[in-house]
């Protein structure tokens, strides 16, 4: 581990940038010192329990198990978007792109209509990366890096539903440039962690009550700024746009 570092950040999602209900991203800030308790926890009980990788739905069927991880001292903040919101805004490259005719493309019938719907596509998510993940990024530097005298940190974010090199871009573009993509999550303890914690909120969610109560026994201690004006948590990415009958999600939290 880095001498230089003070604390971590780990971050990972659940659900998908362009369907389903909730883009959810967890994020974990743990000192150094904690960490290393963490690591020495989640080591031991993966050798406990011949689980080569930690993610939510082991934790779910290995509850009584695995539990003690949230023994070590950590703050949580959640983010949570929902994908169809893009959807209801117009991007004048998109309405462009959806004017232009298919028999402008290159190749027979079913190559022009796949690239037209390819090029729809690859600006829906150039979009939401940049635009929502970008918020999901910034809202979270307001709470753990708030300080501009905070600067012996490091992001750790598992491989994103995006180029990496993209996802450090739009990091750096709102000040946030000592980021770490982790490939392998079974090597990073916090990243497991914060599989955990997506995978327990997205299902909470869509009201499972086991998640819930997992929620309520381990996480919600651990929920920092809930009551913040600025940056509360569970924080609603353009909370404008969130209607009041899904603004009630918030109620889960409390």
């Amino acid at each position: 581990m880095d001498k230089e570092i003070d604390f971590w950040i780990f971050s990972d999602e659940s659900g998908k940038w362009n369907e389903g209900s909730y883009y959810i991203r967890s994020w974990i800030k743990i000192s150094s010192s904690k960490y290393r308790l963490l690591r020495k926890e989640i080591l031991f009980l993966k050798h406990e329990t011949k689980i080569k990788e930690l993610k939510w739905n082991h934790f779910e069927k290995n509850y009584d198990k695995l539990k003690d991880v949230f023994n070590v001292r950590f703050d949580v903040f959640i983010t949570i978007s929902i994908p169809y919101h893009l959807s209801k805004k117009r991007f004048k490259a998109l309405d462009t792109l959806k004017q232009i005719k298919e028999n402008e493309f290159t190749g027979d019938l079913e190559l022009r209509k796949r690239l037209k719907q390819k090029a729809i596509s690859s600006i829906k998510h150039m979009l939401f990366f940049n635009i929502y993940e970008r918020q999901h990024i910034e809202n979270v530097k307001g709470i753990f890096l708030r300080s501009p005298r905070l600067t012996k940190y490091k992001f750790m974010v598992d491989h994103p539903q995006c180029l990496d090199r993209d996802w450090r871009d739009i990091a750096k573009s709102v000040g946030v440039n000592k980021v770490e993509i982790v490939k392998r999550s079974e090597e990073a303890p916090g990243i497991e962690l914060a599989d955990i914690i997506a995978g327990c909120i997205f299902n909470m969610l869509k009201k499972k009550r086991e998640a819930k109560e997992i929620y309520d026994e381990l996480i919600k201690a651990k929920m920092v700024d809930m009551h913040s004006r600025k940056y509360p948590n569970p924080n609603l990415i353009f909370f404008g746009e969130f209607a009041k009958s899904e603004r009630k999600i918030l109620s889960l939290f409390r």
